[in-house]
């Protein structure tokens, strides 16, 4: 190799040297629908058979950062995800007014939004990001981390937002639920471009009760676009389709910024069903009434 070709080498290395050491991370989202601290409490009461088969499973999803929906505290996350292997941050929403569940007509639990994070995961807590709340009781909080890789850093905000408001456009709908999440839209809006104006990797997931993968979704033409222009940020589940028999359109979302959706590992996108093939899965089979999400990005 004459020393031409040893520089031309040397350059094109050092240039594929960041991304050929670039940390994999699976990044997911999962529903768990009621997931009490006690066997038996709540509005899905659950046995300890029942958290072991959410604990294997989770295993399986092989994820390093998880956002969580509807789970009661701590200590509920903790008999999923033992502190032991991972660290949990949970949204600091106060305490609302309980309700009589229907089916058992028992007391519900609190419901949250967390985001768990495997050991050895860098990364710093923002904050809750209370302003999806609205000040109205019983709207979850936003959970905003910081997450740090070997070359890159993005900023995670995992959400639960109001459900109740499944049209195509929300801002033509006369129903108290669809005003609700248009004022949480606004909110979410506002948080992307501001990410977008400080040039900031940032990723959006968790369940956003909307089917925002349908053509004529106003709540993503409302996403995608800033002063009448699009702005470039993805929706990693565009192309899938939900686990449910009964609702195949996803509600649960992975939205990558411009910057981020360059990161994703190409075609690592995916829902995780309950059965070993996703054929055979019956509603009975459900773990939840959500199946996880989750995409992997090259960080």
């Amino acid at each position: 190799m004459n020393i031409t070709n040893t520089i031309y080498t040397s350059i094109l290395i050092s240039l594929l040297a960041p991304f050929l050491s670039a940390q994999e991370v699976r990044v997911a989202s999962w529903n768990i629908e009621h997931l009490a601290e006690h066997n038996g409490a709540g509005c899905v009461p659950r046995s300890t058979l029942d958290y072991e088969q959410l604990r294997d499973f989770s295993q399986l999803l092989n994820a390093d950062i998880i956002a969580l929906q509807e789970v009661e505290n701590t200590a509920a996350v903790e008999r999923i995800f033992p502190k032991s292997e991972w660290n949990i941050v949970l949204s600091d929403r106060p305490n609302s007014t309980t309700y009589r569940c229907r089916g058992n007509d028992q007391e519900s639990t609190q419901q949250r939004v967390a985001v768990v994070l495997r050991k050895g995961i860098k990364y710093q807590i923002n904050k809750s990001f209370r302003e999806l709340g609205l000040e109205m009781e019983g709207l979850r909080y936003g959970v905003v981390v910081e997450v740090f890789g070997d070359h890159d850093t993005i900023n995670l905000m995992a959400v639960h937002l109001k459900s109740g408001c499944f049209v195509d456009d929300y801002s033509t709908s006369q129903l108290r639920a669809c005003e609700v999440l248009g004022t949480q839209i606004k909110t979410l809006d506002d948080w992307i471009e501001n990410s977008i104006r400080g040039n900031k990797k940032f990723i959006v997931l968790g369940d956003f009760n909307s089917r925002l993968t349908r053509e004529n979704s106003m709540f993503w033409n409302k996403l995608v676009e800033m002063n009448n222009r699009p702005i470039g940020i993805k929706n990693g589940m565009q192309n899938l389709t939900g686990c449910h028999p009964r609702y195949p359109d996803l509600i649960d979302h992975i939205i990558l910024g411009p910057q981020t959706s360059k990161l994703q590992v190409q075609n690592s996108q995916m829902v995780h069903f309950y059965s070993s093939t996703d054929e055979q899965m019956a509603e009975d089979d459900m773990l939840s009434d959500h199946c996880p999400i989750s995409l992997m990005l090259r960080l």
